[in-house]
């Protein structure tokens, strides 16, 4: 058996939403040259941030000053994103005590903030990040956190206040950049993906919404369900208010293509299925599994590394792909061990045609580059990564709190997760 691989080359990224031409491979330079994409549609004048610390944090002032006015190669949020950052207000706790952490956010949560620092000495507290980050999402408002002693180091800061920043504008509803696709489509892509709890107790299952771009639109979810058919009957109705919603932001799709993060069993597969049947029967779908815990590996003997080439594809099928997207770049690999290869599946349930397959894996490795949470984070397609994100925090915060988040609403457009 012959198999033929070939490289898909790194795309350029996009920075503003009014010019093609604003456009770079490099995600720092870009935005220091255009600014990010949305710049010019941001809806307000100045992001509000509140601050929450032990007494006993010592790098308050540098997380401060670091993030407004910047630091070494760092040259401050303003000067990224265009938009000033206001530390409005802050609160010190002493004890760790859930009737101080809770003093503290309350005492926030009338101020009009768009986001709260909290600020941990070394390890993460369960109670303090806890209560935290439940609370504040409860009441629409996304939190960043810091950890004081990683603040000590002046080489690494800039690198770490710049990524903080990073997160902060996406968190927020900002998008930093997006794909730099030369041809426009009228696609929606679905990343479509179930979540946990720790005691294996309640079923979640959320939808993230992508343009064909990598512009994140909205995340959907549902309150949690304690058995599987409850959980694959509403998947069905989780699909179509997604797709609804998108249709009433943008337009009806000429595509749609869902991601999916878990193996899906036959019946999701088949609610999935109903979900998009119901559409306009013009729109035609793709349904491509992603699994990141392939058997395969990948090695380049004529290399010293045996590490292959990033954005390495390799065709087990017309139906499937191999795709390596954290190979070495150049001649050298920052990470240690065998690279991450996922295992792309085109779904024969698809409507979209066989020959559209090799341009839904290049747009797979595309969306390695939409990764907000930091300027050196791991390469893994935005559709997974947000579904891994949103699953960790399920497990985080508990089920019981994810319904208030869901309910709310207030930050369905933003990124909350990250």
């Amino acid at each position: 058996m012959n198999l033929y691989g070939s490289i898909i080359s790194s795309p350029d990224l996009r920075f503003n939403y009014s010019s093609t031409y604003a456009k770079d491979s490099n995600p720092r330079r870009g935005l220091k040259q255009f600014g990010p994409y949305d710049s010019t549609m941001f809806n307000k004048s100045e992001i509000n941030a509140g601050l929450i610390y032990l007494k006993s944090a010592k790098n308050k002032k540098l997380l401060i000053d670091g993030i407004v006015n910047g630091e070494s190669y760092f040259d401050g949020f303003q000067k990224f994103f265009r938009i000033p950052i206001v530390f409005k207000e802050e609160r010190s706790i002493i004890t760790e005590t859930e009737r101080e952490i809770k003093g503290a956010i309350d005492a926030l949560l009338n101020q009009d903030l768009d986001i709260v620092f909290v600020i941990e000495e070394s390890i993460k507290t369960p109670i303090y990040y806890k209560m935290c980050k439940t609370i504040l999402l409860a009441n629409g408002i996304p939190s960043q956190v810091v950890i004081d002693e990683k603040l000590q180091n002046p080489k690494q800061r800039p690198w770490i206040l710049e990524n903080i920043a990073l997160a902060t504008y996406a968190k927020v509803g900002g998008t930093p950049w997006v794909i730099a696709n030369p041809i426009f489509k009228n696609q929606l892509v679905l990343g479509v993906s179930r979540a946990q709890d720790k005691n294996k107790k309640f079923l979640v299952g959320f939808v993230t919404l992508f343009t064909y771009d990598g512009d994140f639109l909205l995340m959907h979810s549902k309150a949690p369900v304690i058995d599987w058919d409850n959980y694959v009957s509403g998947l069905e109705i989780l699909i179509i208010e997604a797709i609804d919603e998108y249709e009433k932001r943008k337009d009806t799709p000429e595509e749609i293509i869902v991601h999916f993060h878990k193996r899906p069993g036959y019946r999701e597969l088949e609610s999935i299925k109903n979900a998009l049947k119901s559409r306009n029967s013009q729109t035609h779908y793709a349904m491509l599994h992603i699994n990141e815990y392939s058997n395969f590996r990948l090695f380049d003997t004529a290399h010293r590394t045996y590490n292959p080439q990033s954005g390495l594809k390799v065709e087990i099928s017309k139906h499937e792909s191999l795709l390596l997207i954290d190979g070495r770049i150049g001649d050298e690999r920052r990470k240690m061990g065998v690279p991450r290869v996922l295992d792309i599946i085109m779904d024969k349930r698809s409507t979209l045609p066989i020959d559209n397959f090799p341009d839904l894996v290049k747009q797979i490795s595309d969306f390695s580059r939409i990764n907000w949470r930091g300027f050196n984070a791991a390469t893994i397609p935005v559709t997974l990564n947000y579904s891994k994100l949103i699953a960790r925090l399920i497990s985080e915060i508990g089920t019981e709190h994810w319904n208030q988040i869901v309910a709310s609403g207030k930050l369905k457009d933003k990124s909350w997760f990250l």
